[in-house]
């Protein structure tokens, strides 16, 4: 029994801290793809007068692809 509830203990631990590093490597991934969002939409004169459209929506697609895939892993 004492085997059998170590056991599990030690799976239990190694697997919650598994999953809490997943999950802020999805809310660091969710806060810069916002910060992102919000910094562009502030400044959308500036981008707009430049001419970096293109720039920008690349940036922001990599920023979620980044989040994709940290969700997938969760």
């Amino acid at each position: 029994m004492l085997i059998t509830l170590g056991l599990y203990t030690y799976f239990s631990k190694t697997f919650s801290e598994m999953r809490r590093i997943q999950m802020s490597h999805k809310k660091d991934a969710d806060k810069k793809g916002e910060f992102f969002l919000n910094e562009s939409t502030m400044n959308y004169e500036s981008v707009k007068t430049f001419g970096n459209e293109e720039l920008e929506k690349t940036r922001y697609k990599a920023l979620l692809d980044k989040f994709y895939t940290s969700a997938i892993a969760v």
